[in-house]
């Protein structure tokens, strides 16, 4: 059997302010509600803290890795200076001839010089002369507005209209 109000004798029924009061929730729920509402605040802390230490680390972790690049390229670049040193260092004439002479070899004197003459070798093309730039085509100044090409398009459409 359900619930009727009407059947009830006065006696039975709850008073008027209690049926018309608003129900009140239990204690323990509005602390677990409090409770949940602390504890997903502290969660989204923590994992926005967490994402930004990642994106922090990361960043360092490139930073340093662009330090050391920078500290080997100026590594190389000394080895590349120090290298262009040596080489100059090779090529120089004082030390070519002094090599030269530790291998027994000598400056050669003006009477032990012979020149030898070629006749089978193709004479090399006499240079010849550039020609002069041509003189540069006046061009006329460029003057005309989008309203002027646009009137002579449409006189030129009207004349066509016209004549046929």
């Amino acid at each position: 059997m359900g619930y009727d109000p009407g059947t009830m004798s006065d006696e039975q029924q709850p008073p008027q302010e209690t049926r018309d009061a608003p129900i009140r929730q239990a204690p323990w729920r509005s602390q677990a509600q409090a409770t949940t509402l602390v504890l997903a605040s502290v969660v989204i802390v923590a994992v926005i803290g967490a994402l930004y230490l990642a994106q922090a680390s990361r960043t360092a972790a490139a930073g340093r890795t662009l330090q050391e690049l920078e500290a080997y390229r100026e590594e190389l670049e000394l080895q590349n200076a120090q290298l262009r040193a040596e080489i100059a260092y090779l090529r120089s004439v004082p030390r070519l001839q002094q090599e030269a002479e530790a291998m027994g070899f000598r400056q050669a004197r003006a009477s032990e010089v012979y020149y030898m003459t070629v006749d089978s070798l193709p004479t090399p093309p006499q240079p010849t002369a550039t020609p002069p730039p041509e003189p540069a085509v006046d061009v006329p100044a460029y003057n005309e507005t989008l309203q002027s090409w646009l009137f002579e398009r449409l006189s030129a459409l009207r004349d066509r209209i016209d004549n046929d």
